[in-house]
């Protein structure tokens, strides 16, 4: 799902600014970043099924996750043939997998899983074996690829057609106003919370700012023309995000019109500038942003 964001609003207007916050959304969230009911089995050649989701309370393997940094994995595995695995260390991570106090599975940026799980039973898995290829799509939040154990051999998360298996991290799945679970469980939100400043979480997830920071929203903090050229200047910006100047000749009237050039710009991480190089005498500016190009 695309999810776009037109939030803060300017006019340049003889030098005059104007700011207009121009969305509300209000929506429940249940939070759920542990393993899907319907899609929790793994297989072993040697040790038959896994399960990724035991009905044990707590037990469910969970996917704590951040967009660009990667995270780490908790919670256990149960197989009728093994008993327990459990997936890190209490020291949570993400683990260095040095010592007998910090082993555990990390999650990388690019969704590929690394470090080490451990069951009484049988030992240390090994996520980050040379030819592991144990991965995590974060689009979908689904397991695919092998884990090896010298006394289980391969572990392998995904396979069919006949049965068709697989394991799948709800961390991934998204909200009714498409915010992903693994960014609420993070910042410690629901989807509709609000910090006080009128923005709700779901917002300032497109925004890509802590939702528990007030007044942490995007706005243009400058329009400045030159020469016949304006830079709208606008922060925060996120180099994960991507931003569309507009443009119209009315505060209530007409459509928002994209600026020549200036349409789904890569984020630079500061604040950025943006430039309409045939503005008209009076002209009022918007900033759109949006998760994916």
């Amino acid at each position: 799902m695309k999810r776009t964001c037109i939030y803060m609003k300017l006019a340049h207007w003889s030098a005059k600014c104007v700011a207009l916050p121009v969305l509300t959304l209000t929506v429940a969230f249940a939070d759920n970043t542990g393993t899907d009911p319907a899609h929790k089995y793994a297989w072993g050649e040697n040790v038959g099924w896994a399960n990724a989701a035991p009905t044990n309370a707590g037990q469910t393997v969970v996917v704590h996750y951040y967009e660009g940094t990667g995270g780490w994995i908790s919670g256990y595995v149960w197989g009728e043939n093994f008993g327990w695995i459990k997936m890190g260390s209490n020291s949570g991570g993400p683990y260095d997998n040095t010592s007998a106090e910090n082993w555990g599975v990390n999650l990388a940026a690019d969704g590929s899983l690394s470090g080490y799980a451990w069951g009484e039973n049988i030992g240390w898995i090994n996520f980050g074996h040379a030819h592991c290829d144990a991965i995590i799509d974060p689009v979908n939040g689904a397991f695919s690829g092998h884990a090896w154990g010298e006394n289980i051999g391969w572990l392998k998360f995904s396979g069919g057609p006949s049965p068709d298996y697989g394991v799948r991290s709800m961390a991934f799945y998204t909200q009714p106003q498409g915010t992903p679970n693994w960014w609420l469980e993070h910042h410690d939100v629901t989807e509709n919370f609000d910090a006080g400043d009128g923005v709700p979480a779901s917002d300032k997830f497109v925004m890509n700012v802590d939702p528990n920071v007030v007044n942490n929203a995007l706005r243009i903090t400058s329009i400045e023309s030159s020469a016949g050229v304006t830079h709208v200047a606008f922060s925060p910006s996120s180099a994960s995000r991507y931003y569309t100047l507009k443009h119209r000749a009315h505060l209530t009237e007409g459509n928002w019109s994209n600026v020549v050039g200036q349409v789904i710009v890569p984020g630079e991480d500061h604040e950025q500038v943006l430039r309409d190089d045939s503005p008209q005498s009076r002209t009022f500016y918007t900033i759109q942003v949006q998760v994916t190009p």
